[in-house]
């Protein structure tokens, strides 16, 4: 499994390299950043994506490799892997205790931070496609993140910036950091260059 991350703040999703998958914002950018992994993990081009009559997409042209992908308002996430898996980031924003507590026991809230709680729930929602995000339970025994369901493992990260992320999977196989891929990558080739002069021109007017 190989995780990647890209910061998508104050960019346009209309340059980014591929089209979206859904009209969420950052669908663009997570199909983009798919395409990096595909090219940096399994040494390939993006495959072709088709839909479920779940709604799930998947890679029908390589099925050896299975991918989750999500984005916040201010960062896109992928996971590749050669097993099911499902992740999820979510930037820290308020919400109200009031609202937290109508979703999510205080035993949960002992062991785990609210936006921890709630991205272990979508990666596990994403990797089985099944249950009640709302009833979802996730608990702290010994150090070690406590599933609702048998036979999963869970890993929460810290490594994308004022955000929570976790990974699901079957397998116990998760990398130990997830790696960002700047966002000129995932970009078209005169959006890459608009990028590069703007920084440029913003490092001199700081001088």
């Amino acid at each position: 499994m190989r995780l990647y991350y890209a910061d998508i703040r104050g960019i346009d999703e209309n340059d980014a390299l591929y089209p979206p998958l859904s009209e969420r914002r950052g669908s663009a950018f997570g199909v983009s950043l798919l395409a990096e992994a595909y090219r940096d993990y399994a040494g390939t081009q993006l495959p072709k994506i088709v839909r479920l009559l779940t709604g799930k997409p998947i890679s029908p042209d390589i099925p050896e490799y299975h991918y989750s992908i999500s984005h916040s308002k201010t960062h896109v996430m992928v996971a590749l892997s050669k097993h099911p898996v499902g992740a999820d980031t979510e930037a820290h924003r308020y919400i109200k205790q009031s609202v937290i507590e109508k979703l999510a026991t205080p035993a949960e809230l002992a062991g785990l931070p609210f936006f921890d709680i709630w991205v272990l729930r979508e990666s596990l929602y994403k990797l089985t496609n099944r249950g009640d995000l709302r009833a979802m339970r996730f608990y702290v025994r010994g150090g070690k993140i406590i599933p609702p369901e048998e036979g999963v493992f869970c890993r929460l990260y810290s490594d994308i910036e004022g955000s929570s992320t976790a990974v699901s999977c079957f397998e116990n196989d998760f990398p130990d950091k997830i790696k960002k891929v700047p966002v000129e990558r995932l970009l078209k080739k005169e959006a890459r260059k608009r990028l590069e002069n703007e920084r440029k021109a913003a490092k001199t007017e700081n001088r």
